[in-house]
């Protein structure tokens, strides 16, 4: 990549990131992690690039859950049980809310309130 290339580039993000400051500034400015929220819910592009990394979340887990339970078994025990509690918590929430979110819309009512992001 030339400089001027490469200068352009660093032009093109540094538009982008003023582009997005402004659309959170216009909701509000403390309203970020709402645009996040948002952008995860609508756009597929992004759900796409999500689901991708937790892909390689899980696959990247896979050998070192495997190594801990063969060669670790009591770090495994009390991690394990950690593990299998927080995803439990997360699958459930993720799951009755999406499942509200699916009523809602099979009978066309309003969507569901936005989840607190600030306190």
């Amino acid at each position: 990549m030339t400089d001027d290339e490469l200068h352009r580039e660093l032009d093109r993000l540094h538009d982008e990131i003023s582009r997005v400051h402004r659309m959170i500034e216009a909701r509000g400015g403390v309203g970020w992690l709402r645009f996040i929220i948002r952008d995860l819910e609508v756009n597929p592009h992004t759900q796409y690039r999500v689901h991708l990394w937790g892909a390689v979340y899980w696959l990247v887990n896979f050998p070192a859950v495997t190594l801990l339970f063969f060669f670790a078994p009591g770090l495994w025990l009390k991690l394990g049980i950690f593990i299998t509690l927080i995803y439990s918590i997360y699958a459930n929430f993720a799951t009755d809310y999406g499942a509200m979110s699916a009523a809602l819309a099979a009978y066309g009512g309003d969507p569901l309130p936005e989840i607190p992001t600030e306190p």
